[in-house]
């Protein structure tokens, strides 16, 4: 009996070492938020940005911070460098020179990578956060944006100076 118990602790160790985000194309992460309004977590990456990354390698790999992408948005990993198609809003975005047209309009041409995008496509709203992020430092956005807060929140500054949800 105490070597079942051993074996299904060490299955659940490693399982959860070895979660991940579940990254899927733009297009399917915009038909999926539009049918059932979850909102859209996108990272915008380089294949050269160091601490894209970094933030690949630990934040993304974190297990509470993967658990809680998981379960409230729909996740999109976005090269901005890419020479993909991307159909957005009836529009087919190219890469038509160094930089995605997507990425461009997505982080309001501003680029800075990596940069975390949160969407909420019913409100047509698109919250671009440069820079790479720690686990302490995403948790307050993935509340904020997983949790709906900005429905019933006037500003981002009064959410922040109240915000005590419990931390990863």
């Amino acid at each position: 009996m105490k070597k079942i118990g051993l074996i299904y602790i060490m299955v659940l160790v490693s399982i959860s070492s070895f979660s991940q985000i579940n990254w899927m194309s733009f297009e399917k992460a915009m038909e999926l938020s539009k049918k059932d309004g979850k909102p859209v977590l996108i990272d915008v990456y380089t294949d050269w940005c160091g601490w894209c990354k970094r933030l690949d390698a630990t934040t993304y790999k974190d297990s509470a911070v993967v658990n809680y992408i998981n379960s409230n948005f729909y996740a999109v990993k976005l090269n901005a460098e890419t020479n993909e198609k991307i159909t957005y809003r009836d529009s087919v975005y190219t890469n038509s020179g160094k930089t995605h047209d997507l990425a461009i309009k997505l982080l309001q041409g501003k680029m800075s990578y990596p940069t975390t995008i949160y969407m909420v496509e019913k409100y047509n709203m698109v919250a671009p956060i440069p820079g790479y992020v720690t686990r302490e430092t995403i948790q307050p956005y993935l509340f904020y944006f997983g949790e709906h807060v900005y429905e019933i929140t006037n500003t981002w500054e009064s959410f922040l100076k109240g915000f005590n949800a419990p931390k990863f």
